[in-house]
């Protein structure tokens, strides 16, 4: 395997030789040691073949460290630059080597510790940083926890491949049956297999423990490693991994053992997607640890269903039910105002970006017994209107016919919301974003509408209730993800990802019908004033405009000014009245206004 070594100084150059010597043994393999210097600019590197005197001091710890090699190619170079990161990147880039190892000090200076960071995430080989021990020499056994990630498996591979090495895959298993033992052991077998491994060219240990920690730290005080090898997750895990308490205690005395973290390839998509992620930590304001602590806690005290959310969801629903009866606009934003179902829909957009299963329970919770108490008030309120003899309602039959543009409201409101309800400072605009995304008027206009007969109103209402459901909380996941809310690697966010995967797709599916009931409706339109002015000009009237307005008891009005030297006759406007009718599916009334024009 061709290994890269990039050193800083001096100081422990010749045990990370030695490590970087172990790694790179194996069939043509070669090793190249990159010297690495703060200067101007970014520097090309110097190469020159190791023939057993590098000619300068400063080497003096690499040469004790290659003094016994034999069998593999070695090159010395340097490099001066003013960008660490940059500078490898680019050599990387060049040799594309099967290894490129790295040392972490805790007395790096920043500008170095961030180069290092960075290339952990962006370096496109396998890398490993190593913390090396008091006293380390570059000797010893290997010894790999097998944790199960794909990075451990990687360094497993890499440590067995390598010719000469001593490599102990070690394995965890709690001491809870007789049979213990050999389940650790099955497990085990299966987890080299997996890294293409073969068993027997490694050691393998089970121990029988609960405390993982515990049972390494017991495994390292035989004595007999040199190295310990972990797996990473991401720069945080690295720093954390070399700089922890357990580290600590491994690296102290004069046997002190050496611990490396290991990271495998990056897949291009890989580094495509931490490359954006990034971009959005340096573009968008990202929410601190007092800001994420707040929202959580906001969220999942107000996003439970308990007697107060009942009680403000019947109330919202009575209000918005009054509204739609009345025909008032204003009543039923009123209602909008005091529902409390926005907050559950943006706990569940949260519990997908985290993976928050409890979360994500206890929202829908929320919503679908908040849906189903709403429903029922707007159905007893529907029986009392059929009771009445009201009729359909403008504000009901509105809600009746969602379209593309209540989907596009949605999701914006889902957006707003969200990004409101993560700072504070802002939450003053959640009240006109609860206006915007009408969560209770659909709920209640389904109930009502169902009580009443109007069953093409009631499904067009639902449809509008889902839409806006699916996206919110589309919405307020991506904008959530955008602030930088993660979840933990480890609670297994499968299932929020095939969620969040279905819920996009549903809203895609969504565009088609809403889409077509725009374009419907605006060809609609187009399509009765066409009829109706080809019918005003047959009776000899000249019309001017033909314009819908509110519905009245259930009727569409439909207002046609026309042109004339005298009044409409009744003749002319049932003409109008059958144009109109053969136009639209429901029912509609002609209601002529005339301009009384005279001519001397």
């Amino acid at each position: 395997m061709d290994v890269l070594l990039v050193v800083r100084d001096g100081l422990s150059a010749e045990a990370l030789t030695r490590w970087s010597v172990r790694f790179a043994h194996g069939k043509g393999a070669h090793l190249r040691i990159l010297r690495v210097e703060e200067g101007k600019g970014i520097g090309q590197p110097i190469w020159q073949n190791w023939n057993g005197d590098a000619g300068d001091s400063w080497w003096h710890g690499v040469e004790q460290g290659l003094s016994e090699v034999e069998g593999i190619g070695i090159e010395l170079g340097s490099v001066e630059t003013v960008n660490v990161y940059r500078s490898v990147m680019n050599i990387v880039s060049e040799l594309k080597p099967g290894l490129m190892i790295l040392q972490d000090r805790a007395d790096h200076p920043e500008y170095y510790r961030g180069a290092l960071e960075n290339l952990m995430e962006d370096a496109p080989c396998a890398l490993m940083i190593l913390r090396l021990g008091e006293g380390a020499s570059g000797g010893g056994k290997v010894l790999l926890p097998c944790a199960g990630g794909p990075h451990s498996r990687r360094g497993l591979k890499i440590a067995a491949d390598s010719v000469g090495m001593d490599v102990t895959a070690f394995f965890v298993e709690p001491d809870v049956d007789d049979v213990s033992r050999a389940v650790g052991g099955v497990h085990l077998e299966r987890y080299v297999k997996r890294a293409g491994v073969d068993p027997m060219s490694v050691e393998r240990k089970v121990s029988l423990n609960s405390d993982v920690y515990g049972a390494i730290r017991k495994e390292v005080e035989t004595g007999e490693y040199g190295l310990m090898l972990i797996g990473a997750s991401g720069a945080s895990s690295i720093r954390r991994k070399l700089f922890g308490t357990v580290p600590d205690r491994l690296l102290r005395g004069g046997e002190g053992m050496s611990v490396g973290v290991i990271r495998g390839e990056r897949p291009i998509g890989h580094r495509m997607r931490e490359r954006f992620e990034r971009l959005l930590h340096l573009s968008i304001p990202q929410l601190n640890r007092g800001e994420r602590v707040a929202l959580f806690d906001d969220i999942e005290d107000k996003a439970r269903w308990s007697f107060d959310f009942a009680s403000l969801m019947m109330m919202a629903t009575a209000i918005a039910g009054l509204g739609l009866l009345a025909d008032s606009g204003a009543v039923v934003i009123g209602a909008m105002l005091v529902a409390p179902l926005m907050t559950p829909l943006l706990g569940g957009g949260l519990a997908l970006v985290q993976g928050n299963w409890p979360l994500w329970k206890q929202c829908q919770r929320a919503v679908i017994f908040g849906f189903f108490c709403a429903l029922s008030i707007g159905f007893l309120m529907g029986l009392a209107a059929r009771a009445l003899t009201f009729e359909l309602t403008s504000e009901l039959a509105a809600r009746g016919a969602p379209s593309i543009l209540d989907l596009g409201v949605a999701f914006i409101s889902g957006v707003a919301a969200s990004y409101c309800l993560a700072r504070p400072k802002l939450s003053g605009a959640l009240a006109g974003v609860a206006i915007a995304a009408a969560l209770v008027p659909p709920i209640a206009t389904v109930g009502i509408c169902l009580a009443m007969g109007k069953f093409a109103v009631a499904q067009g209402a639902g449809l509008l209730f889902g839409t806006n459901v699916v996206a919110i909380v589309i919405g307020s996941a991506v904008n959530f993800f955008l602030a930088g809310i993660r979840g933990k690697s480890s609670n297994g966010g499968s299932w929020a990802k095939r969620m969040a995967i279905t819920f996009a797709l549903v809203m895609a599916g969504l565009v088609v019908p809403l889409s077509s009931a725009l374009v419907s409706k605006i060809a609609g339109a187009a399509d009765i004033e066409q009829k109706v002015t080809s019918a005003g000009q047959s009776e000899g009237l000249d019309v001017l405009s033909v314009q819908r307005l509110k519905y009245e008891k259930g009727v569409q009005i439909l207002e046609v000014l026309v042109e004339a030297s005298e009044p409409v006759s009744k003749e002319q406007v049932q003409a109008l009245q059958q144009a109109a009718e053969k136009s639209t599916k429901g029912k509609v009334k002609v209601r002529v206004v005339t301009r009384l024009v005279s001519e001397a």
